[in-house]
């Protein structure tokens, strides 16, 4: 396949991208082996390729095994809970019940097996995303709520980190994190307002900031990232999404995540390299993972 999309990189620090979608470069224009050798052999540290719902499992384990510092997370998108139909997952006595309509149901029990045996694969250290999109709105939130709920139970009971997705639900999802017992995790692309990260740090939870913080439009989300204290905050691309400035309008990749980490720095007025540093502490200590393993590139820094 021939690739036309000209690759470009800016890594200025050693960094690691908590947050980037593997399984949504594939159809873009980009040669992804060639973006992460070539990433991972300047200055990015690790990366998380995180999941989007149960399938394609196979080939990012395939994708993980190439690089010894990738990493993965198991878990259900907000958005990825309308799917597949059989039955339904009674939340209230955990059990399945059956229904002669069969239109919006779906087979719970099948897929939180799933995402419990992916759990168990090496790889993975860290489960999601998982969470509340109020924004499009398209999946009964009835769906969103109890899958964001059963991620939490797993998250506590297998000691792994959450990775949480928010969109125009901060009370909601802050209250169903509060009746949970995990308390170790992450609010990622953060795009609320200091009230709401305030509430997620007192959960014992880190903030990470992907290229939006870069738009013109995004004062609030700017008016939080000054405030996070420097060994809660994480960093991360969600690519192929939200490209930071001066990528915007190009596909985004682990590469680019070198330019929120200089408009970061440069809001918070911090030394680049020191604030990049510290991320990368945080990230390897929410992750459970060995800094001198990870820096050797020796797949046993895994828990």
């Amino acid at each position: 396949m021939a690739f036309k999309t000209k690759i470009e990189f800016y890594l200025p620090c050693p960094v690691f991208d908590t947050h980037f979608h593997a399984s949504h470069m594939r159809g873009e224009e980009l040669d992804l082996s060639y973006i992460l050798s070539t990433a991972f052999n300047d200055n990015l540290v690790a990366a998380l390729d995180i999941a989007i719902d149960e399938e394609l499992f196979s080939w990012r384990c395939s994708l993980a095994d190439s690089f010894a510092n990738l990493y993965l997370s198991a878990g259900i998108h907000p958005s990825s809970t309308g799917k597949n139909r059989p039955a339904i997952r009674n939340q209230s006595q955990g059990n399945t019940i059956s229904s002669t309509s069969k239109e919006n149901q779906i087979d719970w029990d099948s897929r939180f097996e799933r995402i419990r045996a992916q759990c168990m694969h090496p790889a993975v250290i860290a489960i999601g995303e998982t969470g509340l999109d109020f924004y499009r709105d398209f999946i009964p939130r009835k769906h969103q709520e109890l899958a964001f709920r059963y991620h939490l139970e797993l998250a506590a009971e297998l000691n792994l980190p959450i990775i949480v997705h928010n969109r125009n639900a901060d009370k909601k999802l802050l209250s169903i994190i509060s009746e949970s017992t995990c308390r170790h995790g992450v609010f990622h692309c953060f795009s609320s307002d200091w009230e709401t990260a305030k509430a997620a740090l007192d959960l014992g939870y880190y903030i990470s900031f992907a290229g939006n913080l870069s738009y013109k439009n995004a004062d609030e989300i700017r008016a939080a990232a000054l405030l996070i204290p420097r060994d809660r905050l994480l960093i991360e691309t969600d690519s192929p999404y939200l490209s930071p400035r001066p990528m915007r309008g190009r596909t985004n990749h682990p590469g680019h995540i070198g330019y929120t980490l200089k408009a970061l720095a440069e809001l918070r007025k911090e030394d680049i390299e020191i604030l990049a540093k510290s991320m990368v502490e945080n990230a390897l200590l929410l992750f459970g993972l060995s800094r001198d393993k990870v820096l050797t590139r020796d797949r046993t820094a895994l828990h």
